[in-house]
């Protein structure tokens, strides 16, 4: 069996690889910030949201029949 013929990188190209991969690793570890931080946001957005729909429909239950009891909060976490 043949073995293959490797090329020898001189010290530049290595260096220039290195910085490359450097320059890539930022740049994934950036992306994977900014995805974290958009999606934090997003849950923030939701749960604020969700807890205005949630008291717009407690007030709405309680025009519409005063007997009934009051809703309870929940506790937070």
């Amino acid at each position: 069996m043949t073995r293959p013929n490797f090329v020898k990188l001189t010290e530049e190209q290595v260096r220039a690889r290195k910085r490359r991969n450097v320059a890539i690793a930022l740049g994934l570890v950036g992306f994977i910030v900014l995805v974290f931080i958009v999606t934090v946001v997003n849950l923030q957005r939701n749960t604020e949201t969700r807890k205005a729909a949630e008291a717009a429909a407690a007030a709405t239950l309680e025009r519409a029949d005063p007997a009934l009891p009051a809703p309870t909060p929940e506790p937070a976490p």
